[in-house]
């Protein structure tokens, strides 16, 4: 026995065969995190309190929480794909309940919220451009301003991501003859 490669080969296997904890669990936590931490941050600064310190959360952190939304909504649907196709190839049995969601989460509901998230975005992104014009097109607070821009841009990252996955989702699940 070789125990690294042998134990390696083992969690390999495990994982692979397991799209829930490998993709889906972790991708849904990382989501979570990122957008209780954004809308936390969107209102302004948040001031937190470790070991007798004050520190300010602000638009940085923003940045970064919002990153990890885009990140947690992309593993999320590796999730998704991993199972559609490993249900389709019978690496996987085949499950009532997740092929009843898709009876309900079909190509169109998608396309419809992926172009819900864009035009939120856009919205966004409108609103920061009217603040700009309304301000002469001169400087304007760069807090305010990443507090706008940064939600804008990724909504609209969001929404091209459920556009496509719907798509893709869509192929896997196609029957072949």
């Amino acid at each position: 026995l070789r125990s690294w490669r042998d134990g390696w080969r083992h969690l390999r296997f495990l994982l692979l065969y397991s799209p829930r904890w490998l993709f889906l669990y972790p991708g849904a936590c990382v989501f979570a995190v990122g957008f209780v931490l954004s809308l936390l941050l969107l209102p302004g600064p948040l001031p937190i309190h470790i070991g007798g310190a004050t520190h300010t959360l602000d638009v940085d952190t923003l940045t970064y929480a919002l990153g990890l939304v885009l990140i947690g909504a992309h593993i999320t649907v590796f999730a998704v794909s991993a199972k559609v196709f490993a249900t389709q190839e019978g690496f996987l049995p085949r499950d009532p309940s997740f092929e009843r969601l898709f009876q309900y989460l079909t190509l169109e509901t998608g396309l419809l919220f992926g172009c819900l998230l864009l035009l939120i975005g856009a919205g966004i992104f409108g609103y920061a451009l009217f603040l700009w014009h309304a301000a002469g097109f001169g400087n304007l607070s760069p807090t305010r301003m990443l507090r706008l821009t940064l939600p804008s841009a990724a909504a609209i990252m969001l929404g091209v991501e459920v556009i496509f996955a719907s798509f893709f989702l869509s192929l896997l699940g196609l029957n072949r003859r």
